[in-house]
């Protein structure tokens, strides 16, 4: 009887290893570069880079709008890009939130498809810092807009499409998390800009190991 358990378990195993299969598949990478203006004294600018592992295989469709923001996106006589926009909303040990290319106050934000688009299955999890999902107004209303964890908040899983994680540069995104905001709106008091973003040349997809999906170290 004891014998007869082992093949069961090993084939339990292997039906989640296939369920996981391409979740945390990196399909793209997109790096972006950020100042913080006159952050110590006048002049005195910080700047630094992050770098967002996309996965694809997971969120295909929200991927594709947010890789095309970060190149740069014309239709219609019209660009849509994530250069020179702002870093609007920062919440101490929560989150910093982006992406607001029309507005740039939060209250706006625009997509590949139109005005907003669909959530997409909620496969990946706000399972620790770095995890990166979109802001939205509700369901299935998805633009622009984005957000990076500072910290675990699994509560808002099944309400926003995570797709991304924070490969490099996680130290310039606490940097963005411990600057001083209004206590009531959480702008920050400094002007905070995307300076420029595009995407990085991958020579194929790879896989992020289950020990790294919660690190905050560089893994490129």
């Amino acid at each position: 009887m004891k014998g007869a358990t082992l093949p069961i378990l090993f084939t339990l195993l292997s039906l989640v290893t296939l369920a996981t299969c391409g979740n945390h598949t990196v399909t793209d990478e997109a790096w972006f570069d950020v100042i913080v203006k006159d952050l110590k004294g006048k002049g005195k600018d910080y700047r630094g880079r992050f770098v967002i592992a996309l996965f694809g295989d997971a969120a295909p469709m929200t991927v594709m709008n947010f890789a095309s923001l970060t190149r740069g996106y014309k239709r219609a006589g019209e660009v849509l890009h994530y250069k020179d926009s702002p870093v609007h909303r920062i919440v101490p040990d929560f989150v910093i939130q982006m992406g607001d290319i029309t507005v740039g106050d939060g209250t706006g934000g625009k997509s590949i498809y139109g005005e907003k688009f669909n959530d997409e299955d909620f496969i990946l999890s706000h399972r620790s810092p770095g995890w990166v999902a979109m802001a939205n107004q509700g369901p299935d209303t998805n633009a622009s807009q984005f957000y990076v964890l500072l910290n675990k908040a699994r509560w808002l899983d099944g309400k926003h499409v995570v797709f991304g994680k924070v490969i490099k540069g996680m130290n310039v995104i606490e940097k963005l998390g411990e600057l001083e905001t209004d206590s009531n709106t959480a702008v920050p008091k400094n002007d905070v800009q995307i300076v420029d973003c595009g995407l990085m040349n991958i020579d194929k997809k790879y896989d992020i190991k289950p020990n790294q999906l919660d690190s905050t170290k560089n893994l490129m």
